[in-house]
């Protein structure tokens, strides 16, 4: 009986022994967390914009479209880790990493090729996270681009996000937007060779829409946004000590007397022999207007 029992037992613990194995193996190399895997690619994603020696203009241009052309292919994989993932809370920073590079030179699409993750990567974000208190940095970045999923996503925000904060990140840059992109069709407009580079970046239907556009209607929205910024979400703060109501009044102020074809504001100042004069003194003459500061 003794001998059963010692012989059972042996057994037991060499089948232990032989199952503790199986799952060492298994876990050799256990699936990494959403969390690491977003860290993983976020660190390529750094890495990408160093080129670690210095380069001359002809090589700066061509390392601009490598950086751009690689960062366009780990957002589709932070896009696919969002997709594989939606109720992981990584999920947001994996969207938001997949449209955080914005062409805002813009460089040509001969250069820094398609951006495939952008439009999908816009639509999870408005289904699944636009009420997110975490979108405003994205807000105040897109406003410098020109796509048309920016906006979309702006106006998105602006209606549906129920932070203040982040209404107020989406309303100034919207604003800022629609006045900014307004002035590039005035060029495609006035230099028809501008017209299709542009197309070929953003699309030839998107650009031909805008072209159709009546620019005043435009200018006249953009200045509403910013008025609205101004108003209603003055005190949001901004990175480098600023708010959204001083930022948007600046650029009222530039929408409403600096802009091209808009009558200049007033000044008064001392010439060179000290006699004063005011700039509406030279009404109807042509004025080179020069500023500049002694350091």
């Amino acid at each position: 009986m003794h001998g059963i029992r010692i012989g059972s037992l042996r057994r037991a613990v060499l089948a232990a022994c032989q199952l503790c194995v199986v799952w060492s193996v298994c876990d050799a190399h256990p699936p990494a967390a959403p969390a690491e895997q977003y860290h993983a690619l976020r660190q390529q994603y750094d890495r990408a914009a160093s080129s670690g020696v210095p380069l001359t203009d002809a090589e700066r241009l061509a390392f601009v479209g490598r950086v751009y052309k690689a960062r366009s292919e780990l957002a589709v994989k932070f896009l696919k880790l969002a997709e594989a993932h939606p109720d992981d809370p990584i999920a947001l920073d994996a969207l938001v990493q997949a449209v955080w590079q914005v062409n805002t030179v813009p460089w040509p699409v001969e250069l820094v090729g398609e951006d495939p993750a952008r439009a999908r990567s816009f639509e999870l974000l408005v289904r699944d996270h636009i009420d997110s208190a975490r979108l405003a940095p994205l807000c105040l970045r897109v406003g410098n681009g020109f796509c048309q999923e920016y906006e979309s996503f702006l106006r998105a925000v602006l209606a549906s996000n129920r932070h203040a904060h982040v209404r107020g990140a989406a309303c100034l840059p919207l604003g800022h937007l629609l006045y900014h992109r307004q002035q590039r069709i005035a060029l495609c407009k006035e230099q028809p060779d501008l017209a299709e580079p542009f197309a070929r970046l953003y699309g030839k239907e998107y650009i031909a829409e805008l072209m159709r556009q009546d620019p005043q209607a435009v200018l006249k929205e953009a200045e509403g946004l910013l008025a609205q910024a101004a108003a209603e979400f003055a005190a949001v703060e901004l990175p480098h000590g600023t708010n959204v109501g001083e930022r948007a009044r600046r650029e009222l102020f530039e929408l409403q007397h600096l802009r091209a074809g808009a009558p200049a504001p007033e000044i008064e100042g001392v010439d060179q022999h000290g006699t004063a004069f005011k700039l509406s003194d030279y009404r109807g003459k042509v004025v080179l207007l020069d500023f500049w500061s002694h350091v």
